[in-house]
């Protein structure tokens, strides 16, 4: 049964992996075979090993990243979030914010089993 102790453990160790563009950290926080939907209407990143690559891939082209989060709901094994945040594209130098709802299925070990996000964007 997840907490909302543990869920805010978790949203706070996601941020921290991704303003250190840590992609280790930030695929030890997912089951070996999680599902990450960045978009709902594509197929999921499947595994931790994808998903430490989608992450390395953000870490070289994203940086000076900040966020925010709220936890809006815990139930059973799934938590919902609001998140935001602001990083800026190195090739462009282009600084973006994303507002985005996190919905967050977790195993029995605690770890992230199924991530769906759904974001907008703008300059900010």
């Amino acid at each position: 049964m997840l907490t909302l102790e543990h869920f805010t453990t978790w949203m706070t160790a996601y941020g921290r992996a991704s303003a250190e563009n840590d992609p280790q950290a930030s695929a030890n926080l997912f089951a070996e075979n999680a599902r990450y939907h960045e978009n709902p209407f594509d197929e999921p990143i499947t595994g931790r090993t994808a998903i430490y690559e989608y992450w390395d891939k953000g870490a070289r082209n994203l940086k000076d990243k900040e966020s925010t989060f709220e936890i809006l709901s815990v139930q059973e094994n799934r938590g919902i979030a609001h998140w935001q945040s602001k990083f800026t594209v190195t090739e462009s130098g282009k600084r973006l914010a994303l507002d985005c709802l996190f919905v967050v299925e977790f195993d029995d070990e605690g770890l992230c089993q199924s991530f769906r996000e759904w974001w907008h964007i703008r300059e900010a």
